[in-house]
């Protein structure tokens, strides 16, 4: 299993790294040590919103025990306080619902009973790392047998023991901890730092050991000589005889079998993307079906994707967040963003991407500039975060507004821009207001998630709705003056470039915008 520690310097940042990490390790651990004012409870509710499998360890240093890793200790974030400040942060990690805590050994027998108390009066729900590590070299294998029986006799539920390696030999002495453990029943991470301890950090796992540690990438190491996430999931799957994933995802053309697709979502009974798919598809000559399923469990749904004859998936509506974590690869653009609507099926190899924020931007680049032009983003959900980052890319200011202050402040921090509330909608100096929630959408076509006199103040104004095509908050907004931008448009371009993906060629993007205009003329939207 693989943990990625978060390092960041601030909170704002420790909550992107928090996003980030959850959909591709099983563990994360919140070093306090090194996060200036972090805020646990804030820390530990996005990493549990992020995603309801991953386990959280919360631990905070002494200084004389973290290495540097190429980073100056926090100062700011307490690395100086004393062990009673230490003890009251981890009991605060237990009251949250943390899944393990991590105390050194040095901290003392008392210390480690005061933390065993607390978990048990919670019906031991988080357990107890017992840890040690010297930065300096590697003792004799002796000594290390004693400092794990002195772990055991502290009751740790995890034992865990790490030193600097300064030589090769210094990797079999703490990797030789793991088969001795195991004699105990008593899991163990047993590894080595330094770049002489790079090896013990890749065989470890495969001897047993509880967990590897890796970086989410190069520069951010909490210990020096971690991996990162990518080369550590490249050495498991060397080791197991798996072949390395090809450079493009993309299927081959040239692939004869049926190339099928689905829609995965709820609800989807309204959707008009296999009607707008399958005659891309058909005009294109491709054999196979794009088709909409209705889902209620999204992580049952992934694991059968992969032994079905399925190459490619659409994801909507509640689920581009949620099925990150089942996921085997997600593409930077949609890890950073934080979403996923396009699944790509590689011989049972899931990989993630979003499409969203390309379809956004080109719509609104046929009609303005996004350079420096502010937008009003209302929303919080997938679509939304695709918008803040396509903004971003071009260089315009993206600003949230959500009718859960919670839900778009946690936002906000990740994607380090503005929050309002909903009620600011006529206040806030903006040029484009883009509507990102489901609020218009057919059969509801007589609402708006803003009051029509809110909307005199923008010259421009896009929903992503393309069902019905004018929304009630774009007829508002043209009686104010307003341009006007359908969502039809970024339904074509986001579907577009999911067939090019999953294809590797163009598709013909006037006949899917005919086709879904001749659909909605049949049933008068």
């Amino acid at each position: 299993m693989i943990c990625i520690p978060i390092t960041a310097d601030t909170n704002k940042e420790a909550l992107r790294d928090i996003e980030r990490s959850c959909p591709i390790a099983d563990f994360i651990e919140l070093r306090m040590d090194l996060i200036a004012n972090g805020k646990l409870e804030e820390l530990i509710a996005a990493a549990r919103s992020c995603s309801g499998r991953i386990r959280i360890i919360v631990t905070k240093r002494k200084k004389a025990e973290a290495a540097p890793a190429g980073k100056s200790l926090n100062t700011k974030a307490g690395t100086t306080d004393t062990t009673g400040q230490k003890v009251s942060l981890l009991k605060q990690a237990v009251e949250l619902g943390a899944d393990y805590i991590d105390i050194e050994l040095t901290e003392g027998k008392e210390s480690i009973e005061e933390l065993r108390a607390a978990c048990a009066a919670r019906g031991d729900k988080t357990k107890v790392i017992v840890s040690y590590h010297n930065i300096k070299a590697t003792p004799s294998l002796a000594k290390l047998k004693n400092i794990f029986q002195q772990a055991v006799a502290a009751k740790a539920d995890v034992v865990k023991i790490v030193t600097l390696a300064q030589n090769a030999e210094d990797n079999l002495k703490v990797l030789s901890l793991i088969p001795y453990a195991q004699k105990y029943s008593i899991a163990i991470i047993a590894l080595c730092m330094g770049d002489e301890g790079r090896i013990s950090r890749a065989v470890a796992p495969f001897l047993g050991g509880f967990l590897s540690f890796a970086t989410l990438e190069q520069g951010t190491q909490s210990a020096p000589g971690q991996l990162t996430v990518q080369e550590m999931k490249q050495i498991n799957k060397l080791v197991r005889g798996e072949p390395l994933p090809r450079k493009s995802p993309v299927f081959s053309p040239a692939e004869k079998r049926p190339q099928n697709y689905v829609l995965l979502g709820n609800p989807v009974r309204q959707s008009f993307s296999p009607l707008m798919h399958n005659a891309a598809l058909e005009e294109m000559g491709i054999e196979g079906r794009y088709t909409a399923f209705c889902v209620h469990d999204i992580g049952a749904v992934i694991r059968g994707l992969r032994g079905m004859d399925i190459r490619g998936a659409g994801v909507t509506i509640p689920y581009k967040i949620a099925v990150m974590e089942y996921l085997d690869d997600i593409n930077d653009d949609a890890l950073k963003i934080g979403a996923v609507n396009t699944i790509i099926n590689n011989n049972g190899r899931l990989t993630g991407f979003n499409t969203d924020w390309l379809g956004l931007l080109l719509t609104l680049q046929e009609a303005m500039t996004i350079k420096d032009k502010t937008f009003v983003i209302l929303g919080a959900g997938g679509t939304a975060r695709a918008a803040v980052y396509g903004i971003l890319q071009e260089g315009g200011i993206p600003i949230i507004a959500n009718r859960t202050p919670e839900k778009g402040r946690i936002l906000t921090g990740k994607l380090n821009c503005e929050f309002h509330s909903l009620n600011d909608i006529g206040k806030i100096k903006a040029d484009c207001l883009i509507n990102t929630t489901p609020v218009g959408m057919y059969p509801h076509n007589d609402k708006s998630p803003v009051v029509a006199k809110d909307l005199k103040g923008y010259k421009y104004v896009m929903d992503v709705i393309y069902n019905p095509l004018k929304t009630k908050i774009l007829l508002d907004a043209e009686a104010q003056g307003c341009v006007v931008f359908p969502g039809l448009d970024m339904f074509v371009h986001q579907a577009a470039e999911q067939i090019r993906l999953w294809t590797g060629r163009e598709p013909n993007r006037a006949l899917m915008k005919k086709t879904v205009l001749e659909r909605l003329a049949k049933i008068g939207c």
